[in-house]
């Protein structure tokens, strides 16, 4: 039997890459493996996820130590840890114990870290949850130490043979998996009642677009449809959702509840709602599809189609991640329209029997098993010496978000702006470890910009934080890209700068941001 370390960086809070690492460590405990979760603090404003734990999974508690977040390139705190619980975990088995470490990437700098110094202790696997480019950045920048690498969902697995076609052979595609009843729930009809729709899950905006559920009550109640629209969970977004349900009566907000009472509520409501702009494969989805609780959801590019048959198990909105909430709301309240013209007890017998046959945690269960006995077996691979362990950095010498050459390119093009008025497109870890290369800038640096909504009105490094198309407010002449990870993305939508008059600058021109995007 093999040995597991299962990373939560973002310990106990309300994820699904939180319930993915939870089941897990009990799925495989029940068969005879030993498995810990090395559980940090949860994030401000997060509640701790309420679940029962199987007493044999070992906890190693970390929540005495700052947020990995913090670390800019200094893990020795975490790293001793880290090393305790992997030989806490090694008696147990006579092979390496496999470590996971999960969505940060001084996550797997801990790693790394270890291998140079007990490469034979321990045997690192990345797993993608999520289809974004810092997820797809990391396992790219470690996996000269990285024995296997998991998608979550068959988009995520393209990318990855994309980035990383000569380790083809050691990645693969494990979809998440969760408990599905014996037969499928049973339904009421709707007809005579208002329709019962549930999100479940984090309230933020920046992936959960969870704004446009406002707007989406006004459309049904303008459409006349009587709805009861509950929004099971916490985050960021709260408040401004408990003020919204105040003049809303058909909108409800309620604290998170543990997996049980999800299976309840899921239960109890005929349709799930999803307005993300990104997923990797959503466990809210594959848990709505196991009670029978039709998933309405937007197409996102990753794991929306894998799991919905569209009309036939749930209903895909088509919305794009650059989408507002207006537009959004507007293609979900079609989709509830077409579920509610379409056999709502066909669909609702679809989901549960879809969830048995491709996505329950057995399944799952047996995928990782395989592929924990490959990797026990694998041969040990060490960080090498000469590169720098931390994915983060400080004083821009360079990381896994910043390249070596990215002080001097940054002083070059901000004294080619000497005397302009600008921003800096980015409120990251680009712009955070360049800090010292902006504080003696020719240039008159009056904000930063980001297009995260949630973060529009903070402050960083002592600049106000605005949305793009707010930047002429400001009186601001020049823009510059402050991000590595997304400099194409944000060069593709520089039209929201240049139909101010602003004019956008790349500190990245493309053969870089390619190389960047695939440099192992």
């Amino acid at each position: 039997m093999t040995a597991m370390l299962i990373a939560l960086p973002q310990g106990f809070n309300v994820s699904g890459v939180t319930l993915w690492g939870v089941r897990l460590a009990g799925a495989l405990t029940a068969r005879g493996h030993t498995v810990g979760l090395a559980v940090h603090a949860e994030p401000p404003a997060q509640n701790r996820l309420d679940f029962d734990l199987d007493s044999r999974v070992r906890l190693f508690d970390m929540r005495d130590l700052p947020p990995l977040a913090s670390a800019d390139g200094l893990l020795a705190p975490w790293i001793a840890r880290y090393r305790d619980a992997l030989h806490a975990l090694a008696p147990a088995s006579s092979e390496p114990v496999v470590f996971s470490p999960n969505l940060h990437g001084d996550c797997y700098g801990i790693g790394a870290a270890i291998t140079q110094v007990e490469p034979d202790l321990v045997r690192l696997v990345g797993w993608q949850h999520s289809d974004i480019e810092y997820d797809a950045r990391v396992l790219t920048h470690y996996a000269p130490v990285l024995g296997a690498f998991v998608a979550v969902s068959h988009q995520i697995e393209l990318i990855l043979r994309d980035r990383l076609a000569p380790r083809a052979a050691d990645i693969e595609q494990i979809p998440y998996g969760v408990e599905v009843p014996p037969a499928p729930p049973p339904r009421t009809p709707i007809a005579g009642r208002p329709l019962r729709l549930l999100y479940t899950g984090r309230i933020e905006h920046e992936q959960k677009r969870v704004r446009a559920f406002i707007h989406l009550t006004d459309m049904l109640t303008q459409r006349g449809i009587s709805h009861r629209l509950t929004l099971l969970g916490d985050g960021p977004a709260s408040h401004e959702i408990d003020a919204a349900c105040r003049s809303r009566p058909a909108l409800r907000r309620c604290p998170p509840t543990s997996p049980a009472g999800v299976r309840q509520a899921l239960a109890e409501h005929d349709a799930f709602i999803l307005a993300s702009r990104y997923e990797g494969l959503s466990v809210a989805m594959l848990e709505a599809l196991a009670a029978g609780c039709v998933p309405i959801v937007t197409a996102v590019r990753s794991g929306a189609a894998q799991a919905i048959r569209d009309g036939r198990n749930g209903l895909l909105a088509q919305a794009s991640p650059d989408d507002d909430d207006a537009a959004t709301a507007l293609a979900l309240a079609d989709a509830v329209e077409r579920f509610l013209r379409a056999d709502t007890q066909a669909m609702s017998r679809a989901a549960w029997s879809d969830a048995t046959e491709r996505f329950s945690i057995e399944r799952h269960t047996d995928r990782v098993e395989a592929l924990l006995e490959r990797l026990v077996h694998a041969p040990p691979r060490s960080w090498p010496t000469m590169r720098p362990c931390a994915f983060s950095s400080t004083g821009g010498s360079g990381s896994g978000s910043v390249p070596v050459e990215a002080a001097e390119r940054l002083r070059t093009l901000l004294g080619s702006l000497s005397g302009k008025t600008i921003a800096l497109h980015g409120a990251g870890r680009h712009t955070i470890e360049l800090a010292s290369i902006l504080a003696h800038a020719p240039a008159n640096i009056v904000a930063l910009t980001d297009d995260d909504p949630a973060r529009h009105g903070q402050t960083c490094l002592g600049w106000p934080i605005l949305a793009p198309a707010e930047v002429a407010s400001a009186h601001v002449t020049d823009v510059i890209i402050s991000s590595w990870m997304h400099h194409e993305a944000i060069w593709s939508r520089r039209d929201v700068y240049e139909r101010r008059g602003v004019r956008l600058h790349r500190l990245y021109d493309p053969p870089d941001a390619a190389r960047a995007a695939t440099q192992p």
